[in-house]
């Protein structure tokens, strides 16, 4: 348990809601404040809160809680459960403890509970810091309380009832106050008799003749929501913190929950919807470009043939075959005359068929042949000689083998390859 020997700030405590029976909870609530969702703290009216010094010895801090409770049960009346209880630290054995009935807090359950929100905090006006040395004098309705700060924290209070009249009061104040205050703040409700009030101040400043004093005439709902606290409640807090949901927030949460069910639907389905539609253009796309593609294929093979033939007559007529054929009637002497065909393989290699009256002639062929600047070889395969009857040599048939230094024609295909 934590325990604050300074008054702390108190975190965004919202809106202020007073309890007791003129509070803010008290009778019809009206249902703009009871549907609202804006966070909330509620305000102990002053003089409600009973406060109590106890005195505990010096123990470790797991034992404190244990010795605040036994110490709390003996100071005050009635059982400790029928209160919502806080403690503050004063010196190392002097602890204050500030209880909540429980009563007063009945109204704040109903509306809790049909609201289906906890509040954020509870603030008890007389544990809130107004200045952080000095003297907070609160005028009610049926007493006079006297709070004694030092060093940002409640150290002493009193309480007199004013039916005791002011006499009591100076008396208080003279004899009551250990030290004489620097600053004293006079806090009056806005319902509170004036001319009480005045002399109550009046008192003050004569007693107190270096004191500052300043009235404060508000009510405890409209205070400064950024002030300081000794007590928070937290405990009392977070249970009700962790309270189960009020029907009408179930009903909410399960309407929000459908709604975001509905929307989530709808965008899946405009999602899939869209990647249905975006899959038929893709696949459309897609057999577009497998009939462009087909139809490309096709012209590249027509264009491919046409090339390959507009490459072999270009070969047929920069080789020069027509004028290899002149050399070689040229050097063909006239007893001998071509007979059959002539074939030219990939390789540069020309074979050839005649008919000479004479061997004698075709050995004249073949050199004048080996002698020709294109032809690296010469082979002669066969000669064959015609003899009639009468055994005279008729002629004789013969066949070569002619290599040439560059074949005169490659087929498009080694050309591609």
């Amino acid at each position: 348990m934590r325990l604050l020997s300074a008054a702390r700030r108190v975190p965004r405590p919202g809106k202020l809601l007073l309890l007791g029976p003129g509070g803010d909870l008290a009778g019809e609530i009206k249902d703009s404040l009871r549907m609202s969702r804006t966070a909330y703290s509620l305000v102990v009216p002053p003089g409600q809160t009973i406060l109590r010094r106890l005195n505990i010895p010096d123990v470790g801090r797991r034992k404190r809680e244990s010795a605040l409770r036994l110490a709390a049960e003996t100071a005050i009346t009635r059982s400790l459960d029928d209160y919502v209880v806080d403690y503050w630290r004063i010196d190392a054995q002097s602890f204050g403890l500030a209880a909540i009935p429980r009563d007063l807090l009945s109204d704040y359950q109903t509306f809790a509970d049909e609201r289906g929100q906890a509040a954020r905090g509870v603030l008890v006006p007389e544990l809130t810091a107004d200045l952080k040395n000095g003297l907070v004098v609160w005028v009610t309705e049926r007493v006079v309380m006297l709070c004694l700060w030092s060093g940002g924290a409640l150290v002493d209070w009193q309480v007199i009832p004013r039916p005791n009249g002011l006499v009591a009061l100076e008396q208080m104040l003279q004899f009551g106050v250990s030290a004489d205050p620097n600053e004293i703040i006079l806090r009056v409700g806005l319902d509170e008799d004036q001319a009480f009030s005045e002399a109550v101040r009046d008192s003050c400043e004569r007693l107190f003749s270096k004191a500052q004093i300043r009235v404060e005439r508000k009510s405890v709902t409209e205070r400064d929501q950024s002030g300081r606290v000794l007590c928070a409640f937290d405990d009392f807090v977070g249970e009700q913190s962790n309270r189960p949901a009020s029907s009408a927030r179930r009903r909410g949460a399960v309407a929000a929950t459908l709604v975001l069910l509905a929307s989530v639907s709808w965008f899946g389905y405009l999602q899939l919807r869209d990647l249905e539609n975006q899959a038929a253009r893709a696949e459309h796309s897609a057999s577009l470009l497998k009939m462009q593609a087909a139809r490309s294929a096709r012209i590249a093979e027509r264009v491919g043939r046409l090339t390959s033939a507009t490459r072999q007559l270009q070969t047929l007529d920069d080789n020069s075959i027509v004028a290899l054929m002149d050399d070689l009637i040229e050097l063909m002497p006239a007893s001998i005359r071509l007979a059959g065909q002539l074939q030219l393989d990939r390789r540069g290699i020309l074979s050839l068929d005649g008919l000479a009256e004479d061997e004698s002639d075709i050995s004249g062929f073949v050199s004048e042949l080996r002698r020709h600047p294109q032809i690296t070889e010469v082979r002669l395969q066969s000669v064959t000689v015609n003899r009639g009857d009468s055994q005279k040599n008729q002629g004789a048939r013969f066949r070569l083998q002619v290599r040439l230094s560059a074949p005169l024609w490659e087929p498009p295909g080694e050309e591609s390859a």
